[in-house]
């Protein structure tokens, strides 16, 4: 049960990052650490991804593999945002944040979704 609540958690967090870029547009300046942005195993769940509470068997299936990519993705692209903001384009952090960072975000919150069904799935099966 605790990868189910694993992820249920990151969805929310992932959802909190919207406010928090918003923010650093608002904020934009020189010198944020984009790389510590860009990084996908710094942020507590990318840290429970990547950590030892999943097993190899875990890590060997789609619904894994689906979030870690658009895990990775969702992070580059917070900081191509971060990046265009404190470069003095709000404008385009803007356009990128409201466009394809929101569809990118919603494909991250659906396949943490669907491999939360499927760890259901498998607890029921094995119970």
């Amino acid at each position: 049960m605790d990868r189910v609540r694993d992820i249920e958690e990151a969805i929310g967090a992932h959802a909190r990052w919207m406010s928090e870029l918003r923010q650093a547009i608002l904020d934009a300046r020189a010198g944020v650490d984009v790389e510590a942005i860009r990084a996908d195993d710094r942020c507590e769940f990318g840290q429970w991804l990547y950590g030892p509470r999943l097993s190899d068997e875990d890590r060997a299936t789609n619904s894994y593999e689906e979030v870690r990519r658009l895990h990775a993705e969702f992070h580059q692209l917070a900081a191509d945002v971060v990046e265009r903001a404190a470069a003095g384009g709000a404008a385009g952090a803007y356009t990128l944040l409201y466009g394809e960072y929101v569809t990118l975000s919603g494909r991250l919150a659906l396949a943490m979704r669907a491999w939360q069904a499927c760890l259901l799935q498998d607890m029921v099966r094995d119970a």
